[in-house]
């Protein structure tokens, strides 16, 4: 139908415009989501669940909780002793001294003071031992070898590179050991720079083991570090819980913040600060790669070019003697092989 001759055409007041452009972002932002929403369960994903079951199957006894929050570190281990049982089946026992470190020998004898040059050893959970009792960790079997030094453990849930260096800064205020030992695995990159994907999984373990919190770094333009104390806990996208759609795109957004964030230079700087900051301090400084993977040897090789001490002790988890049945964590027969590894390399060229 055509207007008649010299007739004007309707005109759309401004708040109708403005209505019928919403009404159109609208419709089209359902449409887009409601594809997104059917790709994406096509594809196979699924709406984020956070209660992952071996987080859930975590009891820590006594009190339920085997973290405190930590102004520097973000947070450190209790003090105390304690038995954490698995999956309602397998348990392990563990002890903290008063400054949430793990014990290295029994309990008694840190009731008299010792002389001794002491062997520090920095490191995550593989560190600490977890899913191991105390006397299976691989820092208690190397100090049964070294009982002329005092070995230190430094080893906790969680911790990458970056909480090392925070530790090592802290304790060099008080004593100089004879050696220091920083233990290495690619997965501490992640951690390092604080990445999401991290923060996703760890967050169902904060509510059964203590509220975890991490420092993190990054790389300025001229190759510089620069540290955050932003202890920033992981925040999900929009309705990820119920839609396929949310979650992928934001496993996606995660994969970018990887690439961004360049954690692995992260890593090499972190470390390369740590062994300088030893040197500065009289302080022989080792990295023990432990695991068995491309990256983590491809990090070894990059620090052995700079001219950092490095020793690869790592043990193939996927044998199954060396893992253990209900946890992904090395079993006692790969902590043997870690003790014996090092304390050879140490007996050997470092504490002559």
């Amino acid at each position: 139908m055509s207007l008649p001759v010299g007739q004007p055409a309707p005109v759309l007041s401004t708040g109708r415009k403005i209505t019928f452009i919403l009404v159109c972002w609208l419709v089209t932002a359902v449409l887009v989501t409601a594809s997104g929403e059917v790709y994406a369960r096509f594809k196979g994903h699924k709406g984020y669940n956070p209660w992952r079951a071996e987080a859930a199957d975590v009891r820590v006894v006594p009190g339920g909780r085997f973290f405190v929050p930590d102004p520097v570190l973000g947070y450190k281990q209790l003090p105390g002793q304690f038995v954490v049982t698995l999956k309602n089946v397998f348990n392990f026992r563990v002890t903290h001294l008063p400054n949430g470190l793990r014990i290295t020998h029994p309990l008694e004898i840190y009731n008299n003071p010792s002389n001794k040059e002491e062997i520090w050893i920095f490191g995550c959970s593989f560190t600490h031992g977890w899913a191991l009792n105390d006397e299976e960790s691989y820092p208690w079997l190397l100090q049964a070898q070294l009982p002329e030094y005092e070995v230190v453990n430094f080893g906790v849930e969680g911790y990458g590179t970056i909480h090392s260096l925070l530790q090592f800064r802290e304790a060099i205020k008080e004593k100089r050991p004879k050696v220091a030992v920083l233990a290495y695995l690619s997965f501490h990159d992640e951690r390092n720079t604080n990445l999401r994907m991290w923060r996703k999984n760890v967050e169902a373990w904060d509510d059964r083991l203590g509220q975890r919190r991490q420092p993190h770094a990054r790389l300025d333009r001229d190759g510089s570090l620069r540290y955050s104390s932003d202890l920033s806990a992981y925040r999900e996208f929009p309705f990820m819980r119920y839609s396929a759609f949310s979650h992928w795109l934001e496993l996606h957004y995660n994969s970018f913040e990887e690439w961004y964030a360049n954690s692995r230079a992260v890593s090499q700087a972190l470390i390369r600060q740590m062994d300088a900051e030893a040197k500065e301090n009289g302080v022989t400084f080792l990295v023990a790669g432990l695991g068995y993977d491309n990256s983590t040897r491809r990090m070894l090789s990059y620090l052995q070019e700079k001219g950092t001490r490095v020793i690869d002790i790592s043990v193939d988890l996927r044998i199954k003697a060396n893992s253990l049945a209900y946890d992904p964590h090395p079993g006692p027969m790969a902590d043997r092989s870690y003790a014996d590894k090092l304390g050879g390399v140490l007996r050997a060229e470092y504490l002559k």
